[in-house]
């Protein structure tokens, strides 16, 4: 039954991964992502923050809590990957502009497959990584089929209607299954209390993300909404691409699909929360009094 269950993990990632991205691209036209371009300065606060705040922060914290072997790769693969296309859904349930947030997300997408290549062998020492082939399989399995769905929607919005409740049922139920069967065909790991201390920390470490996204908004509501969840929830995408393709021990991958899960959950009730106009306090930058005038 595990080798089963294994096996279908094979063959459920690259369709999961292909049709969320296809579903992204199916639901965004080139010239509303391109609007919102203007505002380079966010989205190189929010570059910052996804590709070296975050990362520097999730090995610090594994550091701390003595996180190591497959759980602290696997760690730092999901720290290092951004632009998570479940931001597209997290920016509608916080109801913020969905164009600009999924702007967020095709920008840390696009530097995702620039930066991961780059920093994953500088991060984990000891693993041979082939950067050639991760970068193949990061364009063809994520910018590609991006892509691809941006131009059917701008060339036949009629058939794009159409066809992307189908991607996007499809994104979500391959997504499920290769949980499920990640679950089963490693069962015998969550009597390991190892895992249990690198999924704490990771969800430490993105919750500390969510206030670092937070606060590159400077203040304003939306830029800081989008900007908290999109630091929060890494590219599931990209790092089971990498943790699949350029590790063999499957609990490099079962790491970045707990702790994916764990978050997903997590950032759609905060992004309710968001949509409620329930002020997160901790978060807003304190304000100084006003002066007050001497009575003379």
């Amino acid at each position: 039954m595990q080798e089963l269950a294994q096996s279908m993990v094979g063959w459920l990632t690259p369709v999961f991964v292909v049709s969320a991205m296809l579903n992204v691209g199916l639901t965004q036209k080139p010239a509303n992502i391109l609007s919102h371009l203007r505002h380079w300065q966010y989205l190189l606060r929010m570059a910052l923050a996804n590709f070296i705040i975050v990362p520097a922060l999730m090995i610090f914290l594994i550091g701390i809590f003595g996180v190591d072997g497959p759980y602290a790769s696997g760690l730092i693969i999901f720290s290092a990957a951004a632009g998570a296309p479940l931001l597209i859904k997290l920016t509608a349930r916080s109801r913020n502009d969905v164009a600009a947030g999924a702007t967020v997300q095709t920008v840390l997408m696009v530097g995702t497959v620039i930066v991961l290549p780059i920093l994953l062998p500088l991060l984990i020492t000891g693993v041979e990584i082939d950067v050639q082939a991760m970068i193949a399989s990061l364009l063809l399995q994520t910018i590609a089929p991006m892509a691809v769905g941006m131009v059917l929607h701008a060339a036949a919005e009629s058939f794009t209607a159409v066809v992307q409740p189908w991607v996007a049922r499809l994104s979500n139920v391959t997504l499920y299954a290769m949980l499920a069967a990640t679950l089963v065909g490693n069962i015998d790991v969550f009597a390991d209390a190892r895992m249990w201390v690198a999924l704490g920390t990771g969800v430490l470490a993105l919750l500390i993300a969510f206030s670092v996204g937070h606060g590159a908004g400077l203040a304003q509501p939306t830029e800081s909404q989008i900007g908290a969840l999109g630091t929060a929830q890494r590219n599931t995408a990209a790092a089971v691409i990498v943790a699949q393709g350029s590790f063999e021990d499957p609990l490099v991958f079962l790491t970045v699909v707990l702790l994916n899960t764990v978050m997903m959950f997590l950032l759609l009730f905060l992004a309710t929360l968001m949509s409620k106009n329930i002020r997160m306090a901790l978060l807003e930058p304190l304000e100084a009094d006003p002066p007050h005038r001497r009575r003379t």
